[in-house]
């Protein structure tokens, strides 16, 4: 099957071809318009880059003037027979070279008016007819150097260098360099756009998707080898995690049924003060199995999205939970609108987690005062009690699993570990709120889509 997703170097190799390709469009418009401005520039390079040859190389040495045998206007003479230089610096004049004696002539007349000209050398053969005058201001004098009789097939690349002005090819040099680099800017996104599908595959992965892998048919070729590891890595995690959950599930239906035997047992026991001993330890360890499942049951099968009403769920629980609390000492209430306050979740996670809340009250409450339960409008649920509150020492680690405040407290310390993992699964948060007095928790759920799309239009 054919691969719809071109490769990394595939992308590089178009991009990059276009970013020279814009540079080479660039050079070659540059090179029109200075064509199109002076014809002449190609025939008369040769008499150019002789003239600044020798302004580079030449040295007064003992009250002449000399160009060094090894140097550029050299090597360009040992391949121009015919290269001819005449000068003047200050009142001493010099030549190198055949000089046509018609050049001299124009030399003599003209040297002292010009700054830079071009002209042809009569009775000379093209190309070694063409010439160039230029003057150059000195520290203490000027300098002035006519050249001619270079055939321009004999220049190298480095030798056409020579005859431009330095600050004009840094000009030159840095608009090639301008243009690149706002051609690779402009073709960055495209080359980003290639990673961007399985970057964001990749990133919208969660805990709930266990069994989803990253398509290998949106990653380019030179990333396959990442996502297939990625993907194995999924599958060993996966195998894993089930195997774990299994084992915790089974331990906690296994432990089921002796429990209940014991449940019976106990009952038959005849002293009551030993049978009070035996029922409350084994309610915490009936407690204890039975957030275990819980928490298996909600890792294992995930939410099931359907309307829940927030009120409705929590009168049924303060109804089965009032008579146990009013037993304990406490007076319980429930503060709820009129009209239904609905969410999207799963309603037996959702009364779990109230009822741990109401539970983690009546176990710390200090067993008097009232325990209020007050629904919000905008999906939010707060049990407030009037006990001695949390202590400091513990509100870091008070949604950790098996946190309790101390060895001999009521509770196996999974309550509220539990009520923050299932406000997780339905895109919601469990905290603990400040007050003067008491412990007050608030379960705040996330709108319901329709909702969150409406107000995400409204802040656009």
């Amino acid at each position: 099957m054919l691969r719809k997703t071109p490769s990394l170097a595939l992308r590089a190799g178009l991009i990059f071809i276009s970013i020279y390709a814009i540079i080479f469009m660039a050079v070659l418009t540059v090179a029109a318009l200075v064509n199109s401005a002076d014809h002449d520039v190609t025939r008369h390079q040769g008499a150019r880059t002789a003239i600044f040859a020798a302004a580079n190389e030449l040295r007064e040495v003992d009250g002449s003037v000399e160009l060094p045998k090894d140097g550029s206007f050299a090597k360009l003479a040992a391949k121009n027979p015919s290269l001819w230089l005449m000068g003047q610096s200050g009142e001493r004049s010099f030549s190198f070279g055949p000089v046509p004696s018609t050049a001299a002539q124009l030399f003599e007349q003209y040297r002292d008016v010009i700054n830079s000209a071009r002209f042809n050398v009569p009775n000379a053969n093209p190309p070694l007819r063409v010439a160039e005058i230029q003057r150059f201001q000195l520290r203490d004098s000027t300098l002035t150097l006519a050249a001619g009789g270079v055939d321009p097939t004999t220049l190298g690349a480095r030798d056409t260098l020579r005859g431009f002005e330095p600050a004009a090819v840094l000009a030159v040099l840095a608009g090639i360099a301008f243009l690149g680099f706002l051609a690779m800017l402009i073709a960055l996104p495209f080359f980003s756009r290639a990673i961007r599908p399985i970057t964001a595959e990749a990133a919208a992965l969660s805990a709930q998707d266990s069994g989803r892998r990253l398509h290998e048919r949106k990653a380019p070729r030179e990333l396959l080898p990442l996502v297939r590891a990625f993907n194995e890595t999924l599958d060993r995690l996966a195998a894993e995690l089930a195997r774990r959950k299994r084992f915790i599930t089974d331990v906690a239906h296994e432990l089921r049924t002796p429990l209940a035997v014991v449940t019976l047992r106990v009952e038959a026991l005849e002293e009551e003060s030993a049978k009070q001993d035996l029922r409350r330890g084994v309610g915490r360890l009936t407690h204890l199995v039975g957030q275990m499942l819980d928490l298996e049951r909600l890792s294992l099968s995930g939410q099931q999205n359907r309307p829940v009403d927030l009120v409705a769920v929590a009168r049924d629980v303060l109804a089965d939970l009032a008579p146990m609390a009013m037993k304990a000492g406490y007076e319980v209430s429930l503060d709820a609108p009129g009209t239904p306050v609905t969410v999207v979740g799963e309603e037996h996670a959702i009364a779990r987690a109230i009822t741990n809340l109401i539970g983690n009250s009546v176990a710390h409450a200090g067993g008097s005062g009232q325990i209020r339960v007050t629904v919000g409008a905008k999906g939010i649920i707060d049990v407030a009690d009037e006990g001695p509150g949390i202590p400091p020492s513990l509100l870091p680690q008070l949604f950790e699993p098996f946190s309790r405040g101390s060895a001999s407290a009521e509770g196996s310390g999974l309550g509220l570990h539990l009520t923050r993992e299932i406000m997780r699964a339905h895109g919601g948060d469990v905290r603990l709120l400040p007050t003067e007095w008491g412990a007050t928790f608030r379960l705040k759920f996330p709108p319901p889509a329709a909702e969150r799309s409406h107000l995400q239009r409204k802040k656009a």
